[in-house]
């Protein structure tokens, strides 16, 4: 498969995710854990996803079933982006709320985003296993 190289960070993207979870599910949430969490998984994502430019990969495709599989993840990656972008605005938001219900709902937030982050870390894992 052309993009097997991607599945290890991918999988280290998964592992930081699933931490997040853990800690924006934790009874008593600690902001600077989750904070930092959220940092490692940017840096993941940034430094080690990213620096690929699938573009160049396309040139290198020669199969059909390559051309699809680089368009979806490149689908998924933007994805990824988008909501990592909103995951960090979410967390923001999270931080300065003041009022109980804010911070429940903000905090529901924040844990939807994550949800759909190991979503899309989980799909594009599937895809490279094949």
């Amino acid at each position: 498969m052309l993009l097997k190289f991607y599945h290890q960070s991918y999988q280290e993207l998964l592992d930081r995710l699933l931490e997040l979870q853990k800690q924006v599910l934790a009874k008593d949430i600690d902001m600077i854990t989750i904070k930092s969490i959220y940092e490692q998984t940017q840096g993941i994502f940034q430094t080690q996803i990213l620096r690929v430019r699938l573009d160049e990969l396309d040139c290198n495709a020669h199969r059909e079933a390559d051309l699809f599989e680089i368009a979806l993840i490149r689908s998924a990656q933007t994805e990824i982006h988008k909501n990592l972008r909103l995951l960090k605005t979410e967390l923001l938001f999270l931080t300065t709320s003041r009022q109980t219900q804010t911070t429940e709902q903000r905090l529901k937030k924040v844990q939807e985003k994550v949800r759909e982050l190991i979503g899309y870390s989980q799909a594009i894992i599937s895809q490279l296993d094949q």
